[in-house]
């Protein structure tokens, strides 16, 4: 082992002098050995310059001169424009890029439409018209329509028919089918961003069902004797009702409550008296009825008429037919009663009639001749009327002779 500066091996570094310097270390050349040197090559350096640049290098050359040509003959000008031209455009690319508004967001669904609910919801009409009323957003706009729903009793909902949205926000469907009973509405806006949600229910009831009258009283043919004549009866649930008395010409008219039931007065008169009754439902169906009943006095009644009161002598002779009618105090006619006429004038004997009976109209009459020879002055004429159950009563028309 060789040893420097007291012995220490080489390898290990010296401790520096006292100075603080350290020493430096002197490296030891070591030859290369003998296999190593035998596969050493020496390095051939050319000093020619290869092909592949000898040829760059003349094209260059061209190159250069014919910018040279170039540029003398003024053809820089275009080139720095047309440069100067695409820059440009990539900058107006750029720019456009930037300033171009960023993606429209997809559509919006449209907010539920309202139907126009009608002033009354029944009919007897098969076909009505609906009205609906479409969101402002979607008023002239392509692409959305109206849907119509229809719910019928213990079916489930279904599509009735779509149109395009108008060009106002109110929108007809015209001549829409309506089922039989009860047919509740929906309606809806479909566009490019889906089905809005469904509108409130609206209702239309289709009724086509005449409304029957019971007359709870009084009794059809009952006789009475006061006036105005009350009558109750019950129909369908708010129906209005119309009574006409045919006798006398008078009207009236109520309304049926929730429950049917109603009550009507109108005058009567004296005997028989025909009163129709008119039940007219919601959906517009009516139904007729005639009540028959009898005004009476509470007495006997009897009336005499004739065709001629007043005689001229000169004239005689001349028929005359007198006529009486029996009325019981029910207001109705008496049938069968005995009717006696009397017929007396100045200067000739009383003229008596056989006995009539009264017809089923509580009618009878009797046809006579006054003669000549009569003098002037008053006469009469007298029925006497048995009946029996109301006994005997009798009326008279005064004669005159001139």
């Amino acid at each position: 082992m060789d040893s420097r500066r007291g012995a220490r091996p080489s390898q290990v570094r010296p401790r520096p002098p006292s100075t603080g310097r350290p020493n430096p270390v002197k490296p030891r050349p070591v030859a290369p050995s003998p296999t190593r040197l035998a596969r050493h090559r020496e390095i051939e350096r050319r000093r020619d310059i290869p092909l592949l640049a000898k040829l760059f290098l003349g094209l260059s050359i061209v190159a250069l001169g014919a910018t040279i040509v170039w540029v003398g003959s003024g053809g820089i000008g275009p080139f720095v424009a047309g440069v100067a031209q695409g820059f440009a455009g990539f900058v107006t690319r750029i720019g456009n890029a930037v300033d171009s508004p960023s993606p429209s967001a997809p559509p919006q669904i449209s907010d539920a439409p309202t139907i126009v609910a009608p002033d009354n919801p029944y009919t007897n009409i098969e076909t009505a018209d609906i009205t609906v009323n479409v969101p402002q957003a979607v008023v002239g706009r392509d692409g959305y329509t109206v849907r119509l729903y229809v719910t019928l009793a213990d079916k489930p909902r279904t599509l009735l028919t779509e149109a395009p949205v108008g060009p106002t926000s109110r929108l007809l469907l015209p001549g829409v089918t309506l089922a039989g009973g009860r047919n509740d509405f929906q309606a809806s806006v479909m566009g490019p961003g889906g089905e809005s949600e469904l509108s409130a229910v609206t209702t239309l009831v289709l009724d086509q069902v005449q409304p029957k009258i019971t007359i709870i009283s009084p009794k059809n043919n009952a006789s009475i004797t006061k006036s105005p004549l009350t009558i109750k009866g019950k129909t369908q649930a708010l129906s209005t009702i119309v009574a006409r008395n045919d006798l006398n010409g008078a009207t009236a008219s109520t309304d049926a409550d929730k429950d049917g039931l109603f009550q009507v007065s109108i005058a009567v008169a004296a005997g028989p008296n025909a009163i129709t009754l008119t039940a007219t439902d919601p959906a517009g169906n009516t139904f007729s009825q005639v009540l028959n009943v009898t005004q009476g006095s509470g007495k006997l009644t009897v009336s005499l008429t004739g065709t001629v009161y007043r005689f001229k002598a000169a004239t005689l002779p001349t028929s005359a037919t007198y006529t009486v009618v029996v009325t019981g105090p029910d207001g109705k006619p008496v049938a069968g009663a005995t009717a006696l006429f009397t017929i007396t004038v100045p200067g000739l004997d009383p003229i008596v009639s056989p006995e009539i009976q009264t017809d089923q109209n509580g009618s009878a009459s009797f046809k006579t001749t006054i003669p000549q020879g009569t003098m002037t002055g008053s006469g009469l004429a007298v029925v006497l009327v048995t009946t029996t159950s109301y006994g005997m009563l009798t009326d008279r028309q005064v004669l005159t002779v001139e």
